[in-house]
């Protein structure tokens, strides 16, 4: 039995230029990366919740914002491990340095802008977007907006770090400083919220302090590996304005489709807040909920791309799509355990979040419906993309995921969540039919030629 479980490992995790050794042994660190990230944010959430139902949808609703902001930063991370990963298996060591000069310093200039600009815009933008909350809502939405974009130059260090980590694939060690900063935030919001009942402000206080410790840890990461990164004081003492620009027209893709596509979801947002506060809180916990079962599947998308830049950049094209098919398959398999899992242990664990007994029906017909789709369609719209970007087909990943979120999800959305008045289980129905939308034509794009035909080095 152990010979036919190695058999297993070698024909679909090995190849000429990896063994499943060397994947799992950076899968490893990823999944457990994910898995307390959204560890925390659930149990993050479930403590805003226990502060009324205005804090959980005030932080649902800057969290939809925050996380169209902070994918922008996170794409320059995911420019730098694009370049590292096919430098690194170009042998190319000499340059890693500047890409992460280019990589950190990148990350940390767009993280300062962001928070400058909407920093000066967040009282019109939350009116704008979010108008039809309540008050109470809008208050406590306003106050957390503020404290979130204070943090964003110290977590665009972390990411840009985390990014440069994982393209030489040290996810490990990236693993350290993202579970160090999220711990860490765990840790600050027991005391604020849990124990002396700061509410939002506690959350804000738990954030910035966790975001400013990592933002030291990163820079202690970065000395730590000079070796391998050739980095040297003089190629980080000044901004190297050349390699920076290379990384952020690299990034141009994740960052475009990160922008448009995050940007889809903030007016889904909207149209949700018009529902009223409690659809909004059913919403969040759903939301909650669902992301359990995405943990292992989004540390397969984040591990493929090193694996399938480092092959790339050895011109081996066979085991870049050998390894991809594989992820999407384990990316299946490991939703249909986790989600097996959470529909059992269903009643129980959804009393974490203390919501009201009428909205428990709808978040698990929420639920279901994502259950469904996520065996369906989730791997092949989420993780074999992913290949396609570290090939350098980011173009083509972003122009699909920019029409089916805008030309289907937006527009379907508005028809049958609101116009047609299904609701929040429509917007789901919608959102997943999204996916295995974007699924087919990934699909079709991977069996050809074209996306491993771009160059980046």
């Amino acid at each position: 039995m152990r010979a036919q479980f190695q058999y297993w490992l070698t024909k679909y995790f090995s190849g000429e230029s990896f063994d499943h050794h060397f994947v799992f042994a950076l899968l490893g660190p990823v999944v457990v990366d994910q898995f307390f990230l959204v560890s925390f944010n659930f149990l993050n959430t479930a403590m805003i919740a226990s502060s009324g139902e205005a804090a959980i949808s005030a932080v649902n609703m800057v969290g939809s914002v925050n996380v169209f902001l902070i994918q922008i930063f996170v794409a320059v991370g995911l420019g730098g491990t694009v370049l590292i990963a096919q430098y690194f298996g170009a042998g190319e060591r000499q340059l890693l340095g500047r890409v992460v000069n280019g990589a950190v310093y990148g990350a940390v200039l767009v993280g300062l802008g962001l928070a400058l600009v909407f920093g000066a815009l967040h009282n019109g933008l939350l009116s704008l977007l979010f108008g039809a909350a309540s008050p109470a809502v809008m208050a406590n939405a306003r106050l957390y907006m503020l404290g979130v974009l204070v943090s964003y130059p110290f977590e665009a260090l972390v990411e840009g770090t985390n990014g440069c980590l994982r393209g030489i694939g040290r996810t490990a060690n990236s693993l350290q400083l993202s579970l160090a900063m999220n711990l860490m935030y765990l840790l600050f919001n027991l005391v604020t919220i849990t124990w002396l009942h700061l509410g939002v402000v506690g959350m804000i206080i738990a954030l910035n302090l966790s975001r400013w410790l990592a933002a030291v840890l990163a820079g202690w990461m970065l000395v730590s590996h000079r070796e391998l990164f050739a980095l040297r004081w003089r190629v980080m003492r000044r901004i190297d304005w050349r390699m920076l620009r290379r990384v952020i027209i690299v990034c141009i893709p994740f960052a475009a489709e990160s922008f448009f596509f995050n940007g889809g979801k903030i007016l889904i947002q909207m149209m949700i807040v018009g529902l009223g506060t409690r659809v909004i809180v059913t919403w969040a916990i759903g939301g909650s909920w669902t992301s359990l079962s995405e943990i292992i599947p989004s540390a397969l998308g984040t591990a493929l791309v090193p694996l399938v830049g480092q092959s790339m950049g050895r011109g081996n094209v066979a085991d870049a799509r050998k390894i991809t098919k594989s992820f999407v398959g384990l990316g299946i398999l490991a939703f249909a355990l986790v989600d097996a899992v959470l529909v059992l242990s269903f009643s129980r664990g959804i009393q974490l979040f203390s919501p009201a007994p009428a909205i428990v029906p709808a978040i698990f017909a929420c639920y279901l419906i994502f259950l469904v789709w996520h065996l369906l369609a989730w791997a092949f719209s989420f993780i074999l993309p992913n290949a396609l970007r570290a090939a350098g087909d980011g173009k083509f990943t972003t122009t699909v995921s920019l029409v089916c979120m805008w030309a289907f999800r937006v527009v379907g959305v508005y028809v049958f969540g609101l116009r047609l008045g299904y609701g929040l289980p429509g917007v789901c129905l919608i959102m997943s039919l999204e996916w295995a939308l974007r699924g087919l034509i990934f699909i079709h794009r991977f069996r050809g030629d074209r996306w491993h035909r771009q160059h980046l080095i």
